[in-house]
């Protein structure tokens, strides 16, 4: 049986605002974290309650950039859903 899982790009509140800065398409997100939380929730409940299974991928604002480098992607929506997406592969792996 083969097991998938969704990464969504997830924030701590205190880093909202470093990071929206951060992202090349900050302005895009929502002015403020309480709003970006009830968006993003109500993705997660609804990929859950469909069966999904969901990983919350926590972007540091120290470490974000240099992975984004690595990877060799700019700081937008499409790095952060590789990263959702790499941490959602090694959630449900165990690999490192």
């Amino acid at each position: 049986m083969q097991v998938q899982a969704t990464g969504i790009p997830w924030y701590r509140e205190q880093d909202y605002e470093r990071l929206v800065a951060l992202f090349n398409d900050g302005s895009k997100l929502p002015a403020t974290f309480s709003q970006w939380q009830a968006k993003a929730q109500g993705l997660h409940d609804h990929l859950t309650s469909k069966g999904s299974v969901v990983v919350k991928a926590y972007i540091d604002p120290d470490t974000f950039p240099e992975w984004c480098r690595t990877h060799g992607h700019e700081m937008d929506a499409q790095a952060r859903m590789a990263f959702g997406n790499e941490c959602a592969y090694k959630a449900i792996t165990g690999k490192p």
